[in-house]
């Protein structure tokens, strides 16, 4: 499939891949849920096959907009990226603009992403399916098209999903927005000076889930030298590869990359991922399986960042491309990769 052209421009001040990034997480204003919606809003809980639970947040269509209702589009299933939830703004926004479309949506956590510890030793990783599968099959209960958007982390876990034998037939097509395709250079690119910020964030958190499981489960891995962690490869080495079943850090990498299964995927995918993000090697950008595979749609903007694509007014433009691509094949659009609307320079 032909790379798609892209039409983001930042405005002037978010040129920077770094800005853009961290304004897009720390700076935005969300106007939706308004508080007229959110009494609509409901948090459900799904038991999963070992015991433990994933808390998804329901987010109904809206009715009043003249768009058409959830009868005649369909359910699309948000999955947050690393020690993020289904309240951060880039989910919120996008969740916003697909329930103003007349889609449903379930947002969903990540195992102690909700705000409380789940029940066991596990926690998540970039190649995780299992879960996901589970929110899918709650998903297929409403009985119409099921539709899955995904960041970085989420987006990851899309790709490798959909490349499985198992995928739900009623899974009608996906998105996904700044997905490290390559996960064993992405991991060399956020150990390097570019990503320290970053890293300091993400550990932050992971440590003190950490803590927490290590006090509850005596078989935890050992908490010693923690604190001193600055990269994902210390962290991966002693927690998510031992808790997965990976022999090591970049025996994970390698095994739940999204990159290798993209030839695999049959049915439509889109991809947007910026040329300046920040978490991404060269290799993170799958030029050619987009070439190769009639069902990838590759758009890469100059801009953007990392889950960034700052723009004006409330809708912005991931947010209004992933909406555009999931409507067309929810069965409401003829073109199956929507040309991007130009915007205005900021």
């Amino acid at each position: 499939m032909p790379i798609l052209p892209s039409a983001y421009v930042p405005p002037f001040w978010a040129r920077q891949a770094h800005v853009n990034t961290i304004w897009a997480a720390r700076g935005r204003r969300v106007r939706y849920p308004a508080a007229a919606q959110r009494e609509r809003l409901r948090r459900l809980r799904l038991e999963t096959s070992d015991g433990d639970f994933l808390d998804v947040d329901e987010h109904p269509p809206l009715r009043d907009t003249g768009a058409r209702t959830d009868e005649t589009r369909g359910v699309v299933v948000i999955s947050h990226g690393l020690e993020g939830h289904s309240r951060r703004r880039y989910v919120l926004g996008l969740a916003g603009e697909l329930v103003r479309r007349g889609f449903r949506v379930l947002a969903w956590n990540m195992r102690s992403c909700s705000g409380e510890p789940n029940r066991t030793r596990r926690l998540y990783h970039m190649g995780e399916t299992d879960d996901l599968a589970r929110v899918v099959s709650h998903a297929e209960t409403f009985g119409l098209p099921v539709l899955l958007a995904g960041f970085s982390m989420g987006g990851n876990q899309i790709c490798r999903y959909l490349a499985e034998a198992r995928r739900s037939p009623w899974v009608r097509a996906a998105a996904a927005v700044s997905v490290p395709c390559d996960l064993p250079a992405a991991a060399r690119i956020m150990a390097g000076p570019g990503c320290r910020l970053y890293m300091r964030y993400f550990l932050r958190t992971l440590r003190a889930k950490m803590r927490e499981k290590a006090a509850r489960f005596p078989d935890f891995p050992s908490l010693e030298g923690m604190e001193g962690f600055r990269t994902f490869t210390e962290f991966d080495e002693r927690f998510t590869a031992p808790l997965h079943g990976f022999a090591d850090a970049a025996t994970y990498w390698r095994e739940c990359s999204a990159l290798p299964v993209l030839p695999r995927i049959d049915i439509p995918l889109y991809l947007l991922l910026a040329a300046d993000d920040p978490f991404c090697a060269p290799s993170c950008y799958p030029w050619d399986a987009a070439r190769d595979n009639a069902h990838l749609f590759l758009e890469v903007p100059r801009h953007g960042g990392h889950a960034g694509f700052v723009s004006r007014g409330d809708v912005w433009y991931d947010e209004r491309r992933v909406a555009d691509f999931l409507s067309a094949h929810a069965g409401q659009g003829d073109d199956p990769a929507p040309a991007p609307h130009h915007q205005q320079r900021g």
